[in-house]
């Protein structure tokens, strides 16, 4: 029994001694050289770092940005299917993005003219990549307007090429900036509104006037049932319920918000029965489903 003890005891003070950390100044001293060396390492790495970073940054400006072999040479601006586009001509892409096409393509900044090209009204969205030696490949959405939007009483004028506004297949509004914009909206027609409040009509936005919005659909579908002269040349919203469409020919039709297609489908066969007829159809209201008045001229 006294002998267990004595060697327990002698366990414990063996591990109490194996846990004293010895301490004097030249241990201190050589810690401090270890910490030091590993300091000096880690910064000789970081400057060589640096150093490989300005390298490469200065190889980088010469082989490439300075370069004269990848100057601009050419500018591609094409839609997403490959096609040319549009609106958006060389002349107007390099106007409104103060591009610099002295500048090598890789002194481009892609993302910012990116953005530069997505902010003109008639671009939904782009993209711009590079192509060797000398090529900067610009790839559009554009959009495809319909019809102008005016309305009396924000003094919204119609077909107005300085400041007016157009509205593509979607119901987005955007300006007419552009000579290009201006030559396809001289064929639009126009969806009118007498009064309307300015959170309804606003630039890079969907229409939320109720009866606009009807408009543009009598619109659209006007556009895929007639041709030539047939076609609407104006969409009046009349009141809460009620629209009136005329044709470039002059024909006046009225037409309520909703059931548009049974109306657009008695609109042509009315026409098509008064050419029959050697008739010219002046005036009609698709409202009734029977009965339905009709003027000649």
């Amino acid at each position: 029994m006294l002998s267990r003890r004595t060697s327990s005891r002698t366990r414990k003070s063996r591990e109490r001694m194996l846990r004293l950390k010895v301490n004097s100044p030249r241990i201190v001293f050589l810690d401090c050289l270890k910490v030091c060396s590993r300091l000096m390492k880690l910064g000789i790495a970081i400057l060589v770092m640096v150093g490989v970073g300005i390298g490469l940054g200065y190889g980088w400006q010469k082989v490439f940005v300075e370069n004269e072999e990848f100057e601009i040479a050419d500018v591609k601006i094409l839609t997403m299917e490959g096609e040319n586009a549009r609106f958006l001509s060389h002349d107007r892409f390099v106007s409104k993005t103060d591009i610099d096409l002295k500048k090598t393509i890789f002194a481009i900044d892609t993302e910012k003219l990116q953005t530069s090209i997505e902010a003109l009204p008639e671009i939904k969205t782009a993209k711009v990549s590079r192509r060797l030696p000398g090529v900067l490949k610009i790839e559009v959405e554009e959009r495809s307007p319909v019809a102008w939007v005016a309305c009396r009483s924000l003094k919204i004028k119609e077909r107005d090429p300085v400041s007016g506004l157009l509205v593509d297949e979607d119901g987005i509004i955007f300006r007419c900036d552009s000579g290009e914009l201006s030559e396809i909206g001289a064929k639009l027609p126009v969806v009118l509104v007498e009064s309307a409040q300015r959170r309804q009509i606003e630039e890079g936005r969907l229409i939320e006037h109720e009866g606009l919005k009807y408009a543009l659909e009598l619109v659209k579908r006007a556009n895929e049932k007639f041709q030539g002269s047939d076609r609407p040349a104006r969409v009046v919203v009349k009141d809460e319920i009620m629209l009136e469409m005329k044709t470039l020919n002059g024909i006046l039709a009225t037409f309520s918000y909703y059931d548009q297609e049974r109306q657009i489908n008695n609109l042509v066969k009315l026409v098509s029965h008064a050419d029959l007829q050697g008739k010219f159809l002046a005036k009609v209201n698709l409202i009734p489903r029977r009965f339905v008045p009709i003027h000649y001229r």
